[in-house]
């Protein structure tokens, strides 16, 4: 991945195209990354991982979006209990959105969107207390690249079977999380 925005960077500079910033090649390396069958799930989780950084950098310059979650409205498509959510948008785009748990919990889950889809979700057992992502937060973290579950890692860090039945239902409801929360968000 670094050496894939170095050489971009340099062929954008040898090519006098030097106003093209180091986000707007980074963003253009991911989508060709997410988007290319054969790259790797490991060079997906780190061109997605960049891609996080990236937005948590730029989180203050976005305009933040707030909701209530009446624990009725969505029943349909979580067993979670959530109080309210939070968007974080460049301009139109939104890039990031945060779920907020009921009274009594501290479980949170942060969803991150390229090109108006999801490509990661942390879900963290603590973190209510925290509006920006916590770099040393301990939790789950699911990758994703066309709308499928490419990658996943424990608490621990250990990679976990993306393939198994209990992670593809994770995705998948994390997927249909994603579309509902997103719609309440507008």
């Amino acid at each position: 991945m670094k050496k894939q925005l170095i050489v971009s960077f340099c062929v954008a500079l040898a090519t006098g195209l030097s106003s093209i910033t180091a986000a707007e090649m980074m963003k253009a390396d991911l989508g060709k990354t997410l988007s290319d069958a054969s790259a790797s799930a490991k060079a997906k989780m780190e061109a997605i991982d960049s891609y996080v950084k990236e937005v948590e950098k730029s989180a203050s310059s976005y305009t933040r979006k707030e909701g209530e979650i009446a624990a009725d409205s969505v029943k349909k498509f979580t067993d979670e209990t959530w109080s309210k959510m939070h968007g974080y948008f460049d301009g139109e785009e939104l890039k990031r959105m945060k779920l907020y748990p009921a009274a009594g919990s501290q479980k949170t889950e942060e969803f991150y969107y390229y090109d108006g889809e999801p490509v990661f979700v942390f879900l963290e057992k603590n973190g209510a207390g925290k509006e920006n992502h916590d770099q040393n937060a301990v939790g789950t973290k699911y990758y994703f690249a066309d709308g499928k579950l490419v990658e996943a890692m424990g608490p621990d860090g250990k990679s976990l079977d993306v393939k198994s039945e209990k992670e593809q239902a994770m995705g998948a409801k994390l997927m249909k999380e994603s579309a509902a929360f997103r719609g309440m968000l507008k």
